[in-house]
């Protein structure tokens, strides 16, 4: 096929207009135009600009079916050049797009300036594959491709020799959908700084004794390494992190959503219940700034094997400012055996595992959390341990139980939430607790607005879950925005009572409720009693009583008393 290399700009410029000005101009003009259609026309509208948009138009492609791939091929098939132009790559189709997809394959390992790639392909648990053979296979070759980017090809360059970041949740076919294989070769390579790994088995077959692993030993670049959702070889692990010469960022999630041919191993030498898991996590102990990890389903955990020095090992990760944990985590054992990190800043606690387990008793899964966190706090925290400004987050899932949709007023559902799952007094003792020590405690949960869930690795069209916010101990009377210190401060209410400022309402009032328990909730939002009735509820404020307070007034009555009535 015959093909158009990359013309030449006017040798001299146009006399006035667009075109007279120099191509340093133009660049920086084009530079600024951020729609894809608008590139695309101005690239035909004369060689010169379509020499100058080019680069533009092809940095960034996003690529979602197989006849956008066959387009894409065409393209590059006629102009070489563009293959050099494409910076960043992502590869994101449904299954029943994939027919075209493959057509990619030999111009993506042409591409010598691509620095993030980003592929996805059908997950196996999808419900298409419920009764049927999976074939959803990448259709683009990751394990050779990736294998290309470190050990020489016959008669070619290395593949991706600027590649900085790789997310791959991309599956192999038949019973090696869940293998890395060749693309183990990754994290030898002498420019990827960031690695995203999903739904796949993270081992292989790679020692510490391999040449190739002898001589990486302590040099590769990476700084940023997380699995989702993956089988974690703990061994395989420990290889992987005596490569980086100072990794920065590391976070493993172990499968919480587990199906046929992808079963968690239940060796306990192989698991992260492992000494060695330790040992691996010091090998970068003067670099790790955040660690993440989720222990995985509670229904396929090993048993621990204590490790004497865990406590110890886990202090050692002296750089460590960040920490998240799930609760099933075996770093947390040695976490509260004395093993706090010193520059330990924040302390992030995830209920996943749990409440997968706890099912539809959101009572005895948040029991759990705040029990878990309120014995961290009073029997093994001290001043000593951690930072000024420590906070410990407290952070709950999304699941069916706690999206109230249904009721219709956001005030109405923080207040469920308040009432049904946050447990209050345990929240008060961990907050005077942490203040005491000058920190903080904050408890948020993830919601989809949209109303319809995902679990992680969020796909290509799926919404992300947003983090709220319910409780944040610097506002220390206040849940989901309700203040509860009438309700929860004995002395509060009293001083309100005692000066004839705690009235209850207008309904309450008619049912002979007393004004402690309907004035308990009420804060934007109907009163506790009026709420359970589906009554509306109205309050006597200076509002309502407006005109009664200005004859009040006018007839003289002292000015400090009639501001202190309205407060």
């Amino acid at each position: 096929m015959s093909r158009q290399e990359a013309g030449c700009t006017q040798l001299a410029l146009a006399p006035h207009g667009l075109l007279s000005l120099v191509d340093e101009l133009l660049l920086n003009i084009i530079d600024h135009i951020d729609n894809q259609k608008a590139l695309c026309l101005l690239a035909t509208t004369c060689m010169r600009l379509q020499d100058l948009a080019e680069p533009f138009i092809w940095r960034k492609l996003v690529v979602l079916s197989g006849n956008h791939a066959r387009n894409i091929a065409t393209a590059l098939d006629k102009r070489e050049a563009r293959i050099d132009f494409v910076k960043s790559l992502s590869v994101r189709y449904k299954d029943q797009n994939r027919e075209g997809i493959e057509e990619l394959n030999h111009f993506v390992g042409l591409m010598g300036k691509l620095k993030h790639l980003q592929l996805e392909s059908p997950c196996p648990n999808n419900s298409e594959w419920a009764e049927v053979f999976f074939d959803g296979y990448s259709r683009i070759d990751f394990t050779n491709l990736l294998a290309g980017a470190v050990y020489p090809r016959l008669g070619l360059p290395l593949a991706l020799p600027m590649l900085q970041s790789l997310t791959l949740h991309a599956h192999g076919p038949s019973d090696r959908k869940f293998l890395l294989g060749r693309a183990k070769a990754m994290f030898l390579s002498t420019t990827l700084r960031n690695i995203t790994l999903s739904c796949l088995n993270f081992e292989a077959d790679m020692t510490h004794q391999d040449d190739m692993v002898v001589s990486k030993h302590r040099s590769t670049p990476l700084r940023s390494l997380t699995l989702i959702e993956c089988n974690v070889n703990v061994q395989f692990l420990d290889v992987v992190l005596s490569l980086p010469k100072a990794l920065k960022e590391l976070s493993i999630g172990e499968r919480l959503h587990c199906f046929a041919d992808c079963v968690p191993s239940l060796d306990r030498k192989t698991r992260t219940s492992a000494p060695l898991f330790l040992t691996a996590l010091e090998r970068q102990a003067d670099s790790l700034q955040r660690l993440a990890h989720i222990g995985g389903t509670v229904q396929h955990l090993t048993a621990r094997e204590t490790d004497p020095r865990g406590a110890a090992k886990l202090r050692s990760l002296t750089s460590l400012a960040h920490l998240e944990l799930g609760f099933e985590s075996h770093l947390y054992y040695y976490l509260r055996q004395n093993g706090f990190p010193p520059a330990l800043k924040t302390l992030k606690m995830l209920d996943s595992a749990i409440s997968l387990n706890a099912g539809q008793d959101v009572r005895t899964m948040s029991s759990i959390a705040f029990r878990s966190i309120t014995t961290l706090v009073t029997d093994h925290l001290s001043p000593a341990a951690i930072q000024p400004g420590f906070t410990i987050h407290l952070h709950f899932s999304d699941y069916s139980n706690l999206r109230l949709s249904v009721i219709a007023h956001p005030a109405e559902q923080n207040r469920l939430l308040s009432t049904l799952f946050l447990d209050r007094p345990a929240i008060y003792k961990i907050a005077t607790m942490l203040k005491s020590y000058r920190g903080h405690f904050h408890v948020s949960r993830d919601i989809f607005p949209s109303g319809t869930a995902y679990i992680p690795p969020y796909m290509y069209g799926e919404e992300l879950p947003v983090e709220n916010l319910m409780y944040d101990s610097d506002d220390y009377w206040r849940f989901n925005g309700i203040n509860y210190q009438v309700v929860d401060d004995e002395a509060s209410r009293n001083e309100l009572q005692g000066g004839k400022k705690l009235t209850a309402c207008i309904e309450c009032t008619a049912r002979d409720i007393s004004a402690t328990v309907c004035r308990s909730l009420a804060n934007e939002t109907p009163c506790w009693p009026c709420a359970i009735s589906h009554m509306q509820c109205h309050w006597e404020d200076e509002t309502d009583n407006a005109e009664e307070k200005e004859e009040e007034a006018g007839e003289g009555e002292d000015s400090d008393e009639y501001e202190d009535y309205v407060t």
